[in-house]
């Protein structure tokens, strides 16, 4: 006898689901992959991430994340979610930090030295945490947040206080969570969070979607040698991003409150 395998939710549903001005009734789905929210100060992004958080409370429409409730502990068990600022308090060690992390999750300690070498932590264990640069910071947020790997990732702003070393260890981090089956969705503004960290881009201006396409499509792409723009690609040769005007209009005012 055959068995019927169940079609599994997607991970992220919005049907209809807005917040007043702050974002316009939308519809939204997604499965595995990683999502880029871009979007000028008062898009809509991080209103739509504290939607999926469970933050906000949608007055209209339906939030579900796996089939289930934002607000919902099975919800709360399937997703990470790492704000654009977060404060830990000063005076504990980065190694309290993150022992409090494992405790919270409830996961096994090899988890967080895992987190903590792939975010480059291994020389700051010892260190409190107000001692931290604000870099570093944003490292060990990721780190806690991120350590027994749930399936959806929500980030807001991840990259905004990190080095390209960091973005770096974040972008290997989310691709290896995306080979896997898992899903990432980020609120970018900087061009390189975008290009590193997912594959697709949701565009949105004063609350609405006003379109999504592969992240490829938001970039031109120009031959360079020696600083020069060049011809086709020889052996050797490199090739440097730069933001079309698209993505540089959306990305151009500053971050949301």
């Amino acid at each position: 006898m055959s068995t019927v395998t169940a079609p599994q939710p997607p991970a992220l549903s919005l049907r209809g689901a807005g917040y007043g001005d702050r974002l316009h009734p939308t519809d939204l789905e997604l499965g595995s992959g990683a999502l880029a929210l871009i979007g000028a100060n008062g898009a809509g992004k991080s209103t739509l991430l504290n939607l999926l958080t469970g933050g906000l409370k949608a007055p209209r429409g339906t939030v579900k994340v796996f089939g289930h409730g934002p607000r919902s502990a099975e919800a709360s068990r399937l997703r990470a979610y790492v704000p654009q600022r977060i404060q830990f308090p000063p005076h504990l060690h980065v190694s309290e930090i993150l022992a409090a992390a494992v405790q919270a999750k409830r996961c096994p300690t090899t988890l967080a030295h895992d987190a903590v070498a792939r975010m480059g932590l291994g020389g700051v264990l010892t260190h409190r945490v107000g001692t931290l640069s604000g870099g570093m910071t944003q490292r060990l947020a990721l780190a806690a947040a991120l350590m027994d790997e749930p399936p959806l990732w929500l980030l807001d702003e991840p990259a905004s206080a990190i080095d390209e070393d960091g973005l770096s260890r974040l972008a290997e981090w989310a691709r290896e969570h995306g080979a896997a089956g898992g899903t990432l969705v980020v609120s970018a503004h900087r061009p390189e969070e975008v290009e590193a960290l997912a594959g697709e881009a949701l565009l949105l201006s004063a609350g609405r979607v006003i379109g999504r396409l592969k992240v490829a499509d938001l970039f031109e792409y120009e031959v360079m040698r020696d600083g020069q723009p060049a011809g086709p690609l020889p052996a050797g040769w490199r090739v440097r991003r730069m933001a079309g005007s698209k993505v540089g209009e959306l990305l151009a005012a500053k971050d949301e409150p």
